[in-house]
């Protein structure tokens, strides 16, 4: 595939597509197994990528993207990400589909016809990756991710072939977008030092954010803070300029998104749970700005950029069109993105962390997982 003879809208929308295409490629292709298990959040980034590129591709140029993975799967990968701005689910509904995916895990790994139930304390439910002290990511946020449903989650032996589909349908669409467009790839960064810890979902989940909320809801935020620490993460895999404007959308995209679930749950009737830090941070100006960026989300997720057209022309570059919907530099608003980003990861961290009345504490709940 080549830009040639596409319009400047078009151009810009497959550039788009190609960084972000070439972003999850380089930064997953050759991780260590257990590197990239941890790495789920940004899965589900890929995933929507791939996913909106299909669609956007397929209804304005005619091209098929094949990414063979199945459907359904792909499309609740995709929607993960929005958390309660979900229209299908809303906040209670994603709440309760946590709850779902809570009880077959449970089940799974406790299953109700299991011999020697003596034996339950040395059994666990929930792995957990801890980078530099906290929660990175778990295997409940992996589920919800990855767009697995319940039944899935509750037969072992299906988790990680439709994890590894989904997975290849994310490479072919790569493939697909990135074969002859003169883009180089690239080796992936660092490995970083992810830690695995096991505990009993039943234990652990209640220590979250201080004990005061109901497990399901508590791990609902706990995937939101892996999709931001993921998207906070997206600097050290920034490794060339293709990879910079995709981890730009990256960490845009997930802050808009976190603040958005949160000033929903903030506007229904789970408003008190909200400690007054995140209160006041989300009615600090620049979460405010964030929030009234609308427009900037839609262009970068669906591609469509219909709306700034006329800013636009031959030549323009993604850097113009967030020119076009902030009138900002490109430069300033990635700077701002990032710094609010980070603040807002260090505010529901220490939320997160909080112990309970009792003193309990999360990480208090975890053991190091046993060394295959």
């Amino acid at each position: 595939m080549t830009a040639t003879e596409l319009d400047p809208i078009a151009v810009i929308a497959l550039n788009i597509a190609r960084a972000d295409m070439h972003y999850i490629a380089t930064s997953l292709t050759g991780l260590p197994f257990s590197a990239a298990a941890a790495e789920m959040a940004l899965l589900q980034y890929g995933t929507m990528a791939a996913y909106e590129a299909q669609l956007h591709f397929r209804k304005t140029l005619g091209w098929h993207l094949e990414a063979n993975w199945d459907a359904g799967t792909a499309k609740a990968a995709r929607m993960s990400g929005k958390f309660f701005a979900d229209n299908k689910r809303n906040l209670h509904g994603v709440v309760t589909h946590f709850d779902e995916l809570l009880q077959a895990n449970h089940g799974a790994f406790f299953p109700r016809n299991r011999l020697g139930r003596f034996f339950d304390f040395l059994r666990d439910d929930l792995s957990v990756v801890i980078l530099d002290g906290s929660p990175y990511t778990n295997l409940v946020s992996a589920h919800y991710l990855t767009g697995l449903g319940a039944e899935q989650v509750g037969d072992l032996a299906t988790v990680g072939p439709a994890i590894g589909r989904l997975s290849t349908g994310v490479g072919n669409v790569a493939g697909a977008l990135l074969n002859n467009s003169g883009i180089d790839l690239h080796p992936h960064g660092p490995v970083l030092s992810f830690e695995w810890f096991d505990g009993k979902s039943s234990v652990a989940l209640p220590r979250l954010f201080g004990g005061e909320l109901q497990p399901s809801l508590a791990a609902a935020l706990l995937t939101i803070h892996s999709t931001s620490s993921s998207a906070v993460l997206s600097v050290s895999r920034s490794l060339c300029e293709w990879c910079e404007a995709a981890t730009r959308k990256h960490r845009f995209i997930a802050l808009f998104q976190s603040l958005t679930a949160l000033d929903i749950m903030r506007s229904g009737d789970l408003h008190a749970f909200l400690p007054a830090s995140m209160k006041a941070f989300l009615d600090d100006p620049e979460s405010v700005w964030v929030l009234g960026q609308a427009k900037l989300r839609n262009g970068l997720v669906h591609l469509g950029l219909q709306d700034i057209a006329g800013s636009l022309g031959l030549g323009s570059t993604i850097d113009d069109a967030v020119y076009a919907y902030t009138r900002q530099g490109a430069d300033t608003v990635a700077a701002r993105v990032v710094n609010h980003l980070t603040r807002f990861v260090d505010l529901l961290t220490e939320w997160m962390l909080s112990p309970t009345s009792d003193g309990d504490m999360f990480l208090g709940a975890l053991r190091p997982a046993p060394l295959e």
